[in-house]
């Protein structure tokens, strides 16, 4: 009986030693298939799949990109600084480096994550940008968000900035709907303008109505929590979005706009064309 049971557990034993070494061998190939270097255009053909395409710019951030990105993500994701996923980063490391945008607009500061990497993308790359935010800088959200109080969200983001040794961005106080904001958006032409202010769909489709028209011929427009009722199926950390985003960027006329990138809930469109 001692016998037979020691030749079980040694079975056991075997099979248990194989069913790791396929698992690490399913790792690796599904490793490799990510582990390459591509243009926007690229991605969307090798991974049309948006489970796997943003499998792919999570792989690229945690082993492609320069440390540099990982060190600002991991600054923001402490202390309640930021939001986002990881892959967002590199979303954004693909935008900037393909198209270069030169005047670029956040509506939603919060605490400067995204306008500050944006900043520091620039600058890494030696371009001149203009960066401008739109945001009331206090704690006041929407039927989807809250944010903390006692916290002077302005100064906040200037420091943030400068821990990055960063020049300041154009910053204006106010809600994205006053017609104060509403001149700053009209001011100029943008290569590129991320929304992710109020989520309520009365608030955001007033957003893109303004920003579409301040686009130039060949601007993106980045649309954040907009990926509900597409074939994106989130993973457990991470998330499709909200519902009035995603209603907006469901509707965006394809005879203007191109979806130029998907990744997780981020919804890029590029302008094609002034109607």
């Amino acid at each position: 009986m001692e016998f037979i049971l020691k030749k079980f557990m040694q079975t056991c034993s075997r099979i248990f030693a194989l069913k790791n070494w396929c698992l690490k061998r399913v790792h690796r190939i599904r490793r490799r298939r990510f582990d390459c270097e591509l243009n926007l255009s690229e991605v969307s053909e090798k991974f049309p799949d948006l489970r796997d395409r943003y499998l792919y710019f999570n792989h690229y951030f945690w082993n492609r990109a320069p440390s540099w990105l990982r060190d600002h993500r991991t600054f923001f994701s402490k202390k309640n600084r930021g939001f986002g996923e990881d892959a967002f980063h590199a979303m954004w490391y693909f935008l900037f480096r393909d198209l270069k945008p030169k005047t670029v607009l956040e509506i939603g500061v919060y605490r400067g994550q995204v306008v500050s990497l944006w900043s520091l993308l620039a600058k890494k790359w030696g371009v001149k940008i203009e960066i401008h935010g739109i945001s009331p800088f206090t704690a006041v959200g929407d039927t989807v968000s809250l944010y903390s109080s006692g916290l002077d969200y302005y100064k906040d983001t200037l420091f943030n900035f400068s821990q990055f040794g960063l020049k300041e961005p154009i910053l204006h106080s106010g809600f994205s709907t006053d017609p104060s904001m509403l001149n700053v958006i009209a001011s100029r032409k943008w290569d590129l303008i991320y929304i992710d202010g109020n989520h309520d769909y009365e608030v955001a489709i007033k957003d893109v109505s303004v920003c579409v028209k301040a686009l130039n011929l060949g601007g993106v427009l980045v649309l954040d929590d907009a990926s509900l009722d597409t074939s994106y199926k989130p993973f457990p950390y991470s998330s499709a979005g909200h519902p009035g985003p995603s209603k907006i960027a469901n509707n965006m006329n394809r005879n203007e706009f191109a979806e130029l990138l998907s990744v997780g809930h981020n919804r890029a469109f590029q302008k094609i064309k002034v109607l």
